[in-house]
């Protein structure tokens, strides 16, 4: 359909991503609900569906071709936004940085001072992500910090 499309996958900390998918959908989707679920079937659709999700990209990325995608961590897009856009532009070869180079700066510093929400891994958290989500903890680089 599109075959010269760009894509950037954004890995994020699965410890993070748990708790925020977790507390997403206790604060936000379940009080919308229209049947009960469980805490522990919340938390067990969350480990399923985020491995599949994993699985599922990590099976077909291959077919992309290599100049048409980008990996970047979070962490690392978060720490230096304007360095990582112009290397994103670059590696995936679009068109164009020079001109939107301001307009970026000034929509990145409007973001500058925001806070987002700080979470702390209780061991059952710790061990959940540990013990379901494995490999991408692997293959991403991240530990428990």
């Amino acid at each position: 359909m599109f075959p010269d499309a760009k894509f950037i996958y954004l890995m994020r900390n699965p410890y993070t991503v748990f708790e925020s998918t977790r507390s997403f959908f206790t604060n936000t989707i379940k009080p919308l609900k229209l049947e009960d679920i469980s805490d522990t079937q919340l938390e067990s659709n969350i480990l399923d569906i985020y491995m599949k999700l994993y699985d599922r990209y990590e099976a077909d990325k291959h077919l992309i071709p290599q100049d048409n995608l980008i990996e970047v961590k979070f962490e690392d897009f978060e720490a230096n936004p304007s360095q990582m856009t112009r290397d994103i532009y670059s590696k995936l070869r679009i068109p164009g940085y020079d001109e939107a180079h301001d307009s970026i700066e000034a929509y990145l510093s409007k973001k500058k001072g925001y806070k987002k929400n700080a979470y702390k891994y209780d061991p059952r958290t710790v061990e959940l992500v540990e013990t379901h989500w494995a490999k991408p903890l692997k293959d991403w680089d991240y530990k428990l910090q």
